[in-house]
């Protein structure tokens, strides 16, 4: 088994969820049906990967593989499209400069592992959302149901999720006793800016973190579950 990435050109931003559909279509070889286009960048994207990561090949210099590829596979290539096997043992270093990469030259990264897009910054909305979990890439402006996704994930091993907007908003959750919580515990901070405006709770279901998640990214004055906030000392 491989980590997949898909990198692809939008014109226009689409959500996580129609992006799962297209890159079905692709692994299936329907360019059509995933109505993705031909595009320069996607050109010069690939050209770039393979320069700093070299495809596969079955005989180097000295006969043998080409030990630097993180491929478990050929790449699966157009002109509209880049599909990318690469061993679990590299994603770690990999997958980031993937990402990187596509951001540079404006295309989508569909990590179907994790269901994220990753959007490059003409995509982005101005306020600034990043969404870091404990294991996985970090996600610049993510959907509503990336976030909840990101939520449902959290275990034992993957234990703390961070939303994060600018001039030092964010709101953090961690799981179990790597929080200082009970197995089945989360606790919650949320920080309005300044290190005075930082607050505390301790919620028991995912479904509750789930939606103060959901109301921080859209926004809302109010968060909808009732839950006492205490201030965290400095």
């Amino acid at each position: 088994m491989s980590f997949d990435l898909a990198v692809w050109f939008e014109p226009e931003r689409v959500s996580a969820s129609d992006a799962a559909g297209k890159y079905e279509r692709l692994c299936g070889s329907d360019l059509a049906g995933a109505g993705v286009v031909a595009s320069e960048a996607v050109s010069a994207f690939h050209q770039a990967l393979i320069v700093e990561f070299p495809e596969l090949s079955s005989a180097g210099d000295d006969g043998q593989q080409v030990a630097v590829s993180p491929w478990t596979a050929g790449l699966d290539v157009s002109a509209a499209h880049v599909l990318m096997p690469m061993s679990w043992s590299r994603a770690s270093e990999t997958a980031p400069e993937v990402v990187a990469l596509a951001d540079r030259h404006g295309l989508v990264c569909f990590d179907p592992q994790a269901e994220v897009l990753h959007l490059p910054p003409a995509l982005r909305g101005t306020d600034g959302l990043s969404l870091q979990p404990c294991v996985g890439l970090k996600v610049e402006d993510p959907d509503l149901d990336v976030i909840e996704r990101a939520v449902r994930r959290l275990s034992a091993e993957n234990w703390y999720l961070i939303l994060e907007k600018r001039l030092g908003r964010y709101l953090q959750v961690g799981r179990g006793p790597n929080a200082g919580l009970s197995a089945s515990g989360f606790a919650v901070e949320h920080r309005d800016g300044s290190p005075d405006r930082h607050y505390r709770c301790v919620l028991s279901e995912k479904d509750q973190v789930a939606a103060i998640f959901a109301d921080f990214a859209s926004g809302e004055a109010a968060w909808s579950v009732d839950v006492r906030w205490d201030k965290v000392s400095m």
